[in-house]
């Protein structure tokens, strides 16, 4: 299997994923506080790993160690990513 068909496919679902949750922070979450921001951050990785449970199934990866691992970590990466940049928006 080509790998780095796979991860460019899950880079741009996860692209997709931080675009509906720019949304979601502009219209609900920015003027929050600390409180949403911690919401918000739990949305993050609900919605990461609703994403990758997704593709994994939609490209049956369910048995594919490798194909697991590395959407997994593309996931986690994506997820600290917006973690990392909300974290620092004030």
């Amino acid at each position: 299997m080509d790998y780095s068909v796979l991860e460019k496919d899950f880079d741009c679902a996860c692209d997709d994923v931080i675009k509906d949750l720019t949304g979601k922070y502009k219209s609900t979450y920015q003027a929050g506080g600390a409180d949403m921001l911690n919401a918000f951050f739990d949305l993050i990785k609900t919605e990461f790993d609703n994403a990758a449970q997704l593709f994994i199934t939609n490209n049956k990866l369910s048995n594919d160690a490798e194909g697991l691992r590395l959407i997994t970590a593309i996931a986690k990466k994506h997820a600290k990513k917006c973690i990392d940049f909300y974290g620092q928006v004030r």
